[in-house]
């Protein structure tokens, strides 16, 4: 078993982006942002707004 680190080296080295990730058949951007929202806490926002629509 590899080492986080190790790990971590791997996927930066196959992706070519490392903020952008393909989930199923969708593309999702990762930015950071200066305010006190956690990711868990956008994601559920982002969930929820879907389901609404």
């Amino acid at each position: 078993m590899l080492k986080m680190q190790e790990k971590i080296i791997q996927y930066l080295k196959k992706t070519k982006n490392p903020y952008e990730i393909k989930v199923g058949n969708m593309f999702v951007n990762i930015e950071y942002t200066k305010n006190d929202k956690k990711f868990d806490e956008c994601m559920l926002n982002i969930l929820k707004q879907k389901i609404e629509k």
